[in-house]
């Protein structure tokens, strides 16, 4: 009987998985539909209650720990709109790059609406997005010297500069390095005296290569469905 009703939970959620993936739902139609799937399981009927033993949040935990292994229809649809905004903040699919060319300005989202819904799906997410990201240095073309996290901590945190002074921020890796050898200007190490302490132990790649968003929390650097669900 288990393993009949974890194969009904893992059929219908596999049918809403695309669609959770991609839209970000109310949560009153996520709870109906938590609803539906309690008495379906229950009774085999979606309009019928019946007493259950055991608690949804418990059949929503994994099999090991003593759950059917039901995902949470508000976390897949998180993890979902999670994975979604990484797709586009870095993906070089060519769905991806026409949204961000559409929605972000120098790696901020525009202040005015368009009609998008996978953009008013996934917005949301973009803090979080940048909070536990960081820029691999390649060719240092893609990645804001002062404001981006590539250096363990962007500089403007680092060496508190006033938040009304970032947008005026615009210089990129590459433009303080030669010949594979960080090069700053004199006058901005008199300011910062310890940034040039903080770049040596950054390494410039011989090799040209773009640069590349990483996520933090995974082991090879990119985010997969799964890491946004654990996320």
């Amino acid at each position: 009987m288990a393993g009949r009703v974890q194969l009904i939970g893992s059929v219908a959620q596999s049918m809403l998985l695309h669609c959770l993936s991609i839209y970000s739902w109310p949560v009153s139609l996520i709870k109906d539909m938590e609803k539906w799937m309690r008495n379906f399981l229950a009774s085999g009927d979606i309009n019928m209650k019946k007493l259950v033993t055991v608690a949804w949040h418990k059949s929503c935990k994994p099999l090991k720990e003593g759950g059917l292994g039901i995902r949470n229809l508000s976390d897949i649809n998180e993890a979902g709109n999670l994975k979604l905004c990484w797709e586009i903040v870095q993906s070089d699919l060519p769905w991806a790059s026409f949204v961000r060319s559409r929605v972000l300005r120098n790696k901020k989202p525009i202040s005015y609406h368009i009609s998008s819904s996978i953009w008013s799906s996934a917005k949301h997410k973009l803090p979080t997005i940048l909070n536990n990201s960081s820029w691999l240095l390649g060719n240092g073309e893609l990645i804001n010297f002062w404001c981006d996290n590539w250096c363990n901590i962007p500089f403007v945190d680092l060496f508190n500069i006033p938040p009304h002074l970032h947008s005026s921020l615009h210089s990129t890796d590459s433009q303080f390095i030669n010949n594979n050898n960080w090069c700053v200007p004199q006058d901005i190490l008199q300011v910062f005296p310890n940034l040039q302490q903080n770049l040596n132990l950054v390494t410039i790649p011989l090799i040209q290569k773009e640069d590349k968003l990483i996520w933090k929390k995974s082991h090879d650097g990119s985010l997969s469905f799964k890491d946004a669900y654990l996320f």
